[in-house]
């Protein structure tokens, strides 16, 4: 469905007609360059036990590609999201998110702990901690930008896959890599991707470093064995949340739930029962 808010539209999966409060919500981001469609698999794996909510974010997939960056902007998702809650009458729900949309995963569960029951990041992390690598960050981002301009839709998400966090990835049957790539060059457009980048990316996002003491909500850090930067860097964040636990998963690299739907979806099941 598309849901009219703030001035543009948003695309929502969802598995239920009415919200219903006795029910956990999982409300799922996906990462750069993905869409609500990602979470396909693993929402069968979860059947009808949660209510299950995913969205594409401003500039990806079905939702709008608006010119203006303001729409792409930390302070605007966090209000967008916050009213897509409302209007879908969900309350208290689990946010999951996963790379991009664990950043701003985090980045919302630190303005508005009190929306949410828990939080999953999926290989992410609070940002970059010195300014001199932010800036390294911005200008490998600015030159992302330039390519990303420069070239067709399938040039980029094949130099895309081909980046070494992704690496895992190619143990994957052909059939579904090429399905993946498909769906993401006929669901994006050059506008999104870079609007998105110079306003949402590493390098322009908030370090959240200094405050991942103060999230005291239950939260479950996930990462894959092959990715040992991401499993590196969530063991880091995993000394300073308050409530937190990591779950390495052996045999799979930076997206989880794509390398290892079933396995990712028994670790949050497990968690999920814990806090009930």
């Amino acid at each position: 469905m598309l849901l009219s808010v703030n001035g543009i539209s948003i695309f929502i999966k969802k598995n239920f007609r009415k919200a219903n409060p006795e029910i956990m919500t999982l409300f799922s981001l996906h990462g750069y360059g993905g869409s609500s469609t990602d979470w396909k698999e693993t929402t069968l794996l979860f059947g009808h036990e949660y209510q299950l909510v995913a969205i594409d974010l401003p500039g990806f997939g079905k939702s709008s590609k608006p010119r203006t960056d303001k729409f792409y902007k930390t302070e605007f998702l966090l209000q967008l999201i916050d009213d897509i809650l409302n209007k879908l009458g969900v309350v208290d729900i689990v946010l999951v998110g996963y790379s991009m949309g664990g950043r701003f995963a985090l980045q919302f569960a630190n303005h508005y702990p009190d929306k949410m029951r828990a939080l999953i990041l999926e290989s992410s992390s609070p940002g970059i901690k010195t300014l001199s690598e932010q800036m390294l960050r911005k200008k490998s981002d600015a030159e992302l930008i330039a390519f990303i301009k420069n070239n067709s839709l399938k040039t980029f998400f094949t130099f895309w896959q081909n980046q070494t966090l992704f690496a895992s990835q190619k143990n994957l049957p052909l059939k579904k890599l090429e399905a993946i790539q498909k769906s993401r060059i006929l669901s994006n457009s050059k506008r999104g991707l870079i609007n998105s980048l110079s306003n949402f990316g590493q390098g322009e996002m908030e370090n959240l470093w200094q405050d991942l003491h103060k999230i005291n909500i239950p939260t479950l850090l996930l990462s894959g064995n092959l990715d040992t930067k991401y499993t590196s860097l969530q063991n880091e964040m995993n000394k300073l949340f308050p409530n937190s636990t990591h779950k390495i998963i052996d045999g799979a690299g930076h997206n989880l739930h794509l390398e290892k739907p079933q396995v990712f979806v028994n670790l949050i099941k497990e968690f999920l029962q814990s806090l009930k």
